[in-house]
């Protein structure tokens, strides 16, 4: 369906100010007074294309099947140009989105075996449809079993439609074009997704819908075709049940059919719409000049005749693409108001008896269930009013305890305050008496100091004597054995000799004997040396004592540090920080005075080290 005629009218025509072209008159048609309709399946479809069109498809194809999501862009004026013989099967799978659908074709394998009440009508239609094309004309044809097991399996698929007459029309339009799996697949599309099978349900109650909405556009399209109509009592399902049914496929030619099911699957249910109100335009002048039989026989017989010529054809379904249709949703709620409206008042009362029936049996269900409810939330409440009395009856119990625990804490903290009161003073005391022992060891070190200076200054002086005397008796002592042999040891310096010296004039005998009426000058120094070693005696026993008093002082001290560190264990125990932060105030205390106790121990220490190193 190549070369389209260029139609030049205004859309929607405005009113009918503008006449739509002319249809060619068939030769056939100006010879023949042949009343007889046309027969289904009629007329031959061009397969010729251009190379320039063939192309365009070529490219939109490729991207489509790239991407099967999203129409590629130019395919709408494509396809309302027309879809090419060759390429339609593939294009109209595309279009209803069920290319290779392998869930639905294996379901028509099983479909296809089962059987279907409504074998016996299946099989009567399918003798009668489109007796004009061969791959149906023989009854027993591959073209007839195969739209027998088609609607057979659709039969069976849509058990709430079943069978309905004019199936097999739109079904044989698909098989000539693709094979039955593909068919049946399309074919669900087009009755589930399209909206057909809509037209079958509760009595042909959107059908009725559909008629309402085509006069109404026709009212505004066509008002004087609309009014002859009215006047002449031609209502729409009397010329359009087929339309809508077949989607024009049961009476028109088959390239007028196939070119209707190119934009239905583009566009959908409006397309119906369009081509119907074309008819009407196209056929206005004829259809005006008509009476009601001559109205009815213009649709059964003439009209689809008109069409055999492709070029008649082409200007149907250009003028078809150029009618606007609108107002389709507000057309639908005023056919539903007036249904209301007409409806009879005792049937009227009926419905709004048995309405309020139901809305009384749905109040009394709700209600029992209600009271169900309030009889289940009195049990839940008074479930939970047990458990929140027996938590009442917990919390009092730990309030009393927890009363009765702080009483008790109380009084602990009153009996630590005590205690602390009482730490504190022993502290004090034992602060106190440390202090004065520290006086005391401070006054002991001090005489011990003093006396250690004063022995070594007197040591040092007799030292000095003693050497003079030494120097000045050197002489005399050459004369007296006993008195050089003394003087000898004492020059040569050995320590041995010195202390043997002094052993022997301590003890009274030895090998040095000292003769105590000696009065030389050597024995009166040997007897001035053994006063001063009874003397260096007394002094380390001084020194002696004051070591034991310093002992003393320590271990006094160290007691009461163990005395406060008992206190300070108590203390933690009765977690008071108050307490904590005194005693261990106290310990530093403590500590400080201990340090300085060591620091003058250690003092007086060097002190005694230098004093007994001095006379050795």
């Amino acid at each position: 369906m190549n070369n389209l005629v260029n139609l030049n009218f205004p859309s929607a025509f405005d009113k009918s100010k503008a006449d739509p072209p002319s249809l060619v008159v068939a030769p056939e048609e100006e010879d023949s007074d042949n009343d007889e309709p046309l027969l289904s399946g009629s007329g031959e479809v061009s397969k010729e294309c251009s190379e320039i069109e063939l192309q365009g498809w070529a490219e939109v194809l490729a991207k489509w099947r790239k991407d099967l999501s999203h129409r590629p862009k130019g395919l709408a004026e494509l396809v309302k140009k027309g879809v090419p013989q060759a390429l339609r099967g593939e294009v109209w799978q595309l279009l209803a989105c069920c290319q290779d659908d392998s869930v639905l074709m294996e379901e028509y394998r099983v479909l296809i075996t089962k059987e279907t009440p409504f074998e016996l009508f299946i099989r009567k239609d399918t003798n009668r449809t489109f007796p004009a094309n061969e791959y149906f004309k023989e009854s027993g044809s591959s073209g007839q079993d195969s739209l027998y097991r088609l609607c057979k399996a659709y039969s069976i698929y849509d058990q709430e439609i079943g069978y309905c007459q004019g199936l097999t029309f739109m079904t044989a339009a698909l098989l000539l074009h693709m094979p039955e799996e593909q068919a049946f697949c399309l074919l669900v599309k087009i009755m589930h997704q399209y909206g057909v099978r809509n037209l079958f349900r509760s009595g042909f109650e959107e059908l009725q819908l559909r008629f309402y909405q085509l006069e109404r556009i026709m009212e505004d399209l066509i008002p004087d075709l609309h009014q002859h109509f009215v006047t002449s009592g031609i209502e729409a399902h009397m010329y359009a049940s087929q339309w809508f049914l077949t989607l024009f496929s049961a009476k028109f030619p088959l390239h007028v059919v196939f070119y209707i099911l190119d934009l239905f699957l583009l566009q959908g249910m409006e397309t119906i719409f369009q081509v119907a109100i074309a008819l009407l335009l196209l056929s206005r002048k004829e259809l005006l000049s008509l009476d009601f039989e001559g109205v009815l026989k213009h649709f059964r017989v003439y009209l689809p005749k008109r069409y055999r010529v492709e070029e008649n054809a082409r200007i149907l379904l250009q003028t078809a693409v150029n009618v606007k249709i609108k107002k389709l949703v507000k057309y639908e709620k005023d056919y539903q108001a007036t249904k209301a409206n007409r409806i009879d008042p005792v049937e009227r009362l009926k419905q709004e008896n048995k309405k309020l029936l139901e809305s009384n049996m749905r109040l009394e269900q709700e209600n029992d269930d209600l009271a169900h409810d309030l009889v289940n939330s009195k049990i839940q409440l008074r479930a939970q009013l047990d458990i929140s009395e027996d938590k009442v009856d917990s919390l009092s119990k730990e309030l009393l305890a927890t009363k009765k625990l702080l009483v008790d804490t109380e009084e602990e903290k009153k009996r630590l305050e005590d205690e602390i009161t009482q730490v504190k003073e022993v502290f004090r005391k034992a602060t106190a008496k440390t202090d004065v022992d520290i006086k005391r060891d401070a006054k002991i070190i001090g005489q011990y100091k003093e006396i250690c200076s004063k022995l070594s200054e007197q040591l040092e002086k007799e030292q000095t004597n003693l050497n003079e005397k030494l120097d000045a008796l050197a002489i005399s002592c050459k004369e007296c054995d006993n008195c050089s042999s003394i003087l000898n040891k004492f020059i040569s310096g050995e320590k041995e000799g010195q202390d043997k010296v002094r052993q022997e004039q301590n003890m009274g005998n030895g090998s040095v004997p000292v003769d105590a009426t000696c009065s030389h000058p050597l024995s009166l120094a040997a007897q001035s040396e053994s006063s001063m070693a009874s003397k260096l005696r007394e002094l380390e026993l001084e020194l002696a004592q004051t070591k034991l008093a310093l002992v003393e002082a320590e271990c006094q001290n160290q007691e009461l540090i163990h005395q406060l560190t008992n206190i300070q264990a108590e203390a933690q125990q009765a977690k008071n920080s108050w307490l904590t932060k005194t005693l261990s105030s106290i310990r530093e205390v403590t500590k400080k005075e201990s340090k300085e106790r060591d620091r003058t121990r250690d003092n007086g220490s060097f002190s005694r080290q230098g004093s007994r190193e001095f006379p050795s």
